[in-house]
């Protein structure tokens, strides 16, 4: 029950993946999905909740440099198509 958070945010991040691939394949649109951006980042923010509460120094600062890694291809993206 202590992985709780580690496994939400995984699924999360799976569920991002399948919505990219879905937009991706059999919608033909490339550009980056904001709906994957937020759900993927959601789920790297529960990982970084998880390193955190476990005391994981490590998972915690690679996981929220992966978020802000996210939430920047997600605003250039955006932008890119504006």
């Amino acid at each position: 029950m202590e992985n709780i958070l580690t496994m939400l945010g995984l699924l999360l991040i799976i569920l991002s993946w399948l919505v990219q691939l879905y937009i991706s394949a059999a919608r033909k649109i490339f550009a980056l999905s904001l709906k994957f951006v937020v759900i993927y980042a959601a789920g790297c923010i529960l990982l970084v909740i998880d390193g955190f509460q476990t005391g994981n120094t490590l998972a915690l600062i690679l996981n929220l440099a992966v978020t802000i890694l996210a939430l920047l291809a997600g605003y250039f993206s955006k932008k890119a198509r504006h």
